[in-house]
């Protein structure tokens, strides 16, 4: 004997049936009743295509279009398990571009599938596809770093594509600091993307966004005792010469010194802080040390 949570179910799976072939009374209840099929597992491609039709056929694209905007909102979203955001998201995405004929809101919608499932494999194709033909360098940066974001160590290909599209940008045509960021936050498994989003800020001038990208990489557990030297010398290179702020490069040069008290660029930048009261006692400081440890070595 069929369980009464069964009974309802196929009561509104034959509900469900009968609104899409006869008449779509109510848009907002046929949804719910599919969104409930994601929650159990069963994604009913061809009803959740059905609904679409029908919602055209009886005019009643308005009512579905509000009905998507209620149950994909976040509170609405954080219900379902990512799979099944994802698939709903897409399946607002197809509703908007196929039956209203909304490419920005659709592209919208797909955008979030791939922040709620980076790299999701029709999203991507799909926004690839649009950001290719309208030739959007910054925004396939986006994507590209957003998918890579899932596995850095099998991103190659996709850290090939930013490189390609991140070298050619002028500088009337900036990434976005958020686009930065995300680029840098797949960099420490691909340190040659710090060479190129440094050298994209420094093309537009844009210094100070430079210097806080390489502060918030050094934060990075991961990165490498290497890595992180270097990155502190261009810090200090930009806060001392581009940025002419030569004591935001303090703690970089006392790092740099401790690592190596012959380090020519630390030294020179340390000499020049003994002119700035606010560091002044540091920069003596740093570089007494230095000359002490060089003597010590020079002893062995």
């Amino acid at each position: 004997m069929a369980a009464p949570a069964d009974k309802a179910r196929t009561l509104r799976l034959e509900r469900l049936g009968a609104m899409l072939e006869k008449g779509l009374e109510n848009p907002a209840a046929a949804l719910e009743v599919l969104i409930s099929e994601l929650k159990a597992g069963e994604p009913r491609a061809d009803q959740w295509e059905a609904l679409h039709a029908a919602a055209s056929r009886d005019g009643k694209e308005r009512e579905l279009a509000a009905a998507y905007g209620k149950v994909t909102n976040e509170r609405r979203l954080q219900q379902l398990s990512t799979a099944a955001q994802a698939e709903l998201l897409v399946h607002a995405a197809n509703f908007h571009l196929g039956i209203l004929g909304d490419a920005a809101a659709s592209d919208g919608l797909l955008w979030r599938v791939q922040r709620v499932v980076p790299g999701h494999a029709e999203s991507f194709a799909r926004l690839e596809r649009r950001l290719e033909a309208a030739g959007d360098s910054r925004g396939l940066v986006e994507l590209y770093a957003v998918a890579a974001s899932t596995d850095a160590r099998a991103a190659n290909p996709l850290v090939s594509k930013i490189v390609n599209r991140i070298v050619p940008l002028p500088a009337s045509l900036p990434l976005s600091e958020e686009a930065c960021k995300r680029v840098l936050a797949i960099a420490p498994a691909h340190p040659s993307l710090f060479d190129v989003v440094e050298t994209h800020c420094k093309k537009g001038k844009r210094f100070e966004l430079a210097c806080a990208l390489l502060e918030q990489a050094l934060l990075d557990p991961a990165l490498t005792p290497a890595s992180a030297l270097d990155r502190r010398r261009r810090l200090v290179e930009l806060y001392v010469v581009e940025l002419e702020k030569p004591a935001l490069a303090m703690p970089h040069v006392e790092a740099l010194l401790q690592e190596d008290p012959l380090d020519e660029l630390a030294r020179g930048a340390a000499e020049r802080l003994l002119s700035n009261r606010d560091v002044a006692p540091r920069a003596a400081a740093a570089l007494q040390v230095a000359r002490r440890q060089v003597r010590w070595s020079e002893r062995q």
